[in-house]
């Protein structure tokens, strides 16, 4: 975010970062993990950034302070096992979720990928959900094919649609993160595979997991599910993972 940058160091918002100051990754990374937030506003709005599990917090209050007259909208940025993007429309809202974060700064996260199903009967799905339900033929574009290999005793992925999420934002690799079926995001995201061949019936989830990008940074990535057996072949039994970016009702910190 472009705009007057200031770093807040032991509950003390310094001067204004002279204009053309670069930090290098490195040292940004250093002062982050130091405890310092960065804040950063200007006419599109206003960036809060810092690292949770730092010595932040009295810098943390200086910047609830702050926040009660500046541009809008906020968002939070920060690190917690990987990096998370919350954005607030008003003052209240961004004070209120940055005091409830920093009661909660010391948790630590017993699992980096948490999923939560809903019935679909009970809650409206996103309008690319609903459509991939009703016009199969529709997933097809947008969703990830895995397939059970007997041998492995796991899934493995066959195919990337290419509108799917993953394919916008990995490449049609199988190799990439995602699609590795033997890490712990692969392992997690699978589980209700077997629930849906046995049943023959879709499944709907919220998702948040810590993914790493294809530049090596992790983020928290929340995104909507819909799971879907595939008309099985004579050789695999697959289904069809269908993703939409978005927020969930799963909360961490």
């Amino acid at each position: 975010m472009q705009g007057r940058r200031y770093w807040v160091e032991q509950g003390e918002i310094g001067a204004v970062v002279p204009d053309g100051t670069i930090l290098s990754p490195v040292d940004e990374r250093k002062k982050l993990e130091a405890g310092q937030v960065r804040l950063t506003t200007g006419d599109l709005g206003t960036e809060v950034k810092w690292y949770v599990q730092s010595p932040c917090y009295a810098s943390l209050f200086a910047t609830l302070e702050w926040l009660t007259s500046i541009q809008l909208p906020i968002v939070l940025r920060f690190y917690a096992s990987g990096w998370f993007e919350e954005f607030h429309k008003t003052n209240e809202t961004a004070m209120h979720r940055l005091n409830d974060i920093i009661s909660r700064g010391d948790r630590h996260f017993s699992s980096r990928t948490m999923v939560k199903e809903f019935d679909i009967k009970d809650k409206p799905l996103p309008t690319l959900l609903t459509e991939c339900i009703n016009k199969p033929n529709v997933a097809l574009d947008y969703a990830i094919e895995c397939s059970y290999e007997e041998t492995t005793e796991q899934f493995a992925v066959q195919r990337i649609g290419s509108k799917s999420v993953i394919n916008q934002v990995w490449g049609p690799f199988p190799s990439s993160f995602p699609c590795q079926s033997t890490s712990q995001y692969g392992q997690t995201v699978s589980e209700a595979y077997h629930e849906v061949l046995n049943t023959g019936k879709p499944r709907y989830d919220h998702v948040l997991a810590a993914m790493r990008m294809p530049d090596n940074v992790v983020f928290w990535v929340p995104y909507h599910r819909l799971v879907m057996p595939k008309t099985p072949s004579l050789k695999k039994q697959s289904v069809l993972v269908v993703a939409e970016l978005n927020q969930v009702d799963i909360q961490l910190i």
